[in-house]
């Protein structure tokens, strides 16, 4: 029987864990121990004996040239640690002043993306000298006056928090260090953002293109699942972890293609995520009977959800399936091939940068995927089950 989930605390120091770290396709180092599951390996491991080339992931990687492939152009002949060296490397400070941040900081030449996480607006600014901060709560420059009335203690007549600088992060001009300035080190929804937002952003500037998905991977590659906000992507991913499938990536699915350009050919090479998910506090159970540990690591909560560390397929695969899935009221449960997929495509991509050559780079991306890929669209009443969800998508891309 598994032990009951535990709260544990993140960003602790332990040197066994700061170094010979990967994610999203970035070789990293940390000068304290990241939060999640980045030294376990999932039971759910598929085996890739029998693919083309040879034995498992070394040979099918090897067949194509693969980027991180052992034996590939420049790498070691074994896989470990030292294929880190062939990926774009981050050193990552935590827990630095804002004023370190600010003298860093060149000025704002222009905004990047922007959006809410957590209830909380997050910028990324691109900087004259081509660094990046990222800000997360109230903008540094609007920080003087107090948001909303409050009084300069930050907190309005009632007592409850206004919304304060929750962080800012900086990234130098050649993408190499992030610097961070938590408000708080001590709470762990900082490194939420690090480890989601920041370091897939890192990644779409060396180079990578990434989907809006969640991802599992199976002998035959990677399955991926898109959703509008909502959509129960994240029911239906810890559904299929819960089974004791591998976890690739809870969110963000990044991507490189295979040799010098995507070629039609080829399906791209996915890029395992941060080993972290972020599930509804219902599917709790549901994880903690899977074969991934004797214990469910809830790193913090957040109102309706957990976020939760969870091991990952430790190595690259090509992508095999992209799933959309379109939960509304009513629709019967279904799932039918997409015969025109550039839309959707287009759609789940990631949109940044937003340079001319890069939004070339994602058409050419969505034509590679188009096909080699197999899309289905997998739709069902907002009540049905995730179990049956499971059962359907499965049922189909066997």
């Amino acid at each position: 029987m598994k032990s009951s989930p535990q709260m544990q605390p993140a960003g602790q120091k332990d040197g066994a864990r700061q170094a010979g770290l990967t994610a999203f396709g970035l070789s990293l180092r940390f000068d304290v121990a990241p939060p999640g599951a980045w030294m376990a390996r999932p039971s759910g491991v598929p085996s890739l004996v029998g693919a083309p080339g040879g034995s498992g992931e070394a040979g099918a990687a090897s067949e194509h040239g693969l980027p991180g492939a052992p034996g590939g152009p420049g790498l070691p002949d074994t896989p470990g640690e030292a294929g880190h060296a062939s990926l774009p490397s981050l050193e990552i400070r935590s827990s630095v002043s804002a004023q370190a941040i600010e003298d860093s900081w060149s000025g704002l030449r222009e905004i990047g993306w922007e959006g809410v996480i957590d209830g909380a607006s997050f910028v990324v600014e691109r900087g004259i000298a081509g660094d990046h901060r990222f800000v997360h709560g109230t903008h540094p420059d609007r920080h003087g006056a107090p948001p909303n009335g409050a009084p300069p203690d930050g907190k309005p007549s009632d007592g409850k928090p206004s919304d304060e600088i929750r962080a800012l992060h900086h990234l130098s001009p050649d993408a190499s260090v992030l610097q961070c300035a938590p408000a708080d080190p001590a709470d762990p929804s900082w490194w939420r953002v690090v480890l989601d937002s920041v370091l897939f952003t890192v990644a779409l500037l060396q180079g990578y293109e990434a989907l809006h998905a969640g991802a599992v991977a199976t002998p035959d590659g990677v399955i991926a699942i898109t959703a509008a906000s909502g959509g129960g992507k994240s029911t239906l991913l810890s559904e299929l972890v819960g089974r004791g499938m591998a976890l690739m990536a809870d969110d963000v699915l990044v991507l490189a293609p295979r040799g010098t350009d995507f070629s039609l050919s080829l399906s791209p090479l996915t890029y395992p995520a941060p080993p972290l998910m972020t599930v509804p506090n219902t599917r709790i159970a549901i994880l903690g009977d899977s074969n991934y540990s004797d214990t469910t690591e809830i790193i913090s909560s957040l109102e309706d959800e957990y976020w939760i560390a969870v091991p990952v397929y430790p190595d690259p695969l090509p992508l095999k399936t992209l799933v959309v899935l379109d939960r509304q009221p009513g629709l019967q449960l279904s799932l039918e091939k997409i015969e025109d997929p550039l839309a959707p495509l287009m759609g789940s991509l990631m949109n940044f940068p937003r340079t001319p050559e890069r939004q070339r780079a994602r058409f050419e991306l969505a034509s590679t995927l188009a096909s080699n890929t197999t899309l289905w669209r997998l739709t069902a009443d907002v009540d049905t089950p995730p179990d049956v969800l499971a059962d359907t998508l499965l049922a189909g891309c066997s």
